[in-house]
């Protein structure tokens, strides 16, 4: 059975991941701000009564921050038992590549961290780069500053 990618637009840019890892594709909600958290933390959103983190995918990858236009998508993730809403300037395409199609990445010298790049295809007129959501980012920080933000709350209260 040949892999599906889930392709999308990042600041201009085309990206993919493995079908297996979305979980749904939701319309953009401003998430509620988390203070203190990093920039690519854009805060948490309501999944089914649970917080769910909030990333930009631009800001995370050093592409700046995605820009919110009507296109704006949250792609909503599995990595490990938690959820991740990834924000992403629009949803482009599935795609089932052949195989052979997907390359490896290649090595890009020890000071650039490319661990979230599993795989790059040849378009037409261009490069799809597939993302590890594995790898993207690190969610014990994550959770990390999110308890912290919610303690600091707690105490105010």
């Amino acid at each position: 059975m040949r892999p599906e990618l889930l392709t999308f637009q990042c600041a201009d840019q085309l990206f993919a991941l493995p079908i297996e890892v979305v979980r749904e594709i939701r319309g953009w909600q401003k998430p509620r701000k988390v203070p203190d958290a990093p920039p690519q933390l854009l805060g948490l959103m309501m999944l089914r009564e649970q917080p769910m983190p909030v990333l930009d995918l631009g800001a995370r990858l050093g592409l700046g921050p995605t820009r919110l236009e009507p296109t704006t998508v949250v792609i909503v993730v599995q990595q490990g038992d938690s959820p991740l809403g990834l924000v992403v300037d629009a949803v482009a395409d599935v795609l089932q590549p052949e195989t052979g199609q997907i390359k490896a990445p290649p090595p890009m010298g020890r000071h650039l961290d490319q661990g979230f790049l599993c795989g790059v295809m040849e378009l037409e007129d261009s490069l799809l780069l597939l993302l590890d959501v594995n790898h993207l980012f690190d969610l014990e920080e994550v959770f990390s500053l999110i308890d912290n933000a919610f303690s600091k709350e707690e105490s105010h209260s």
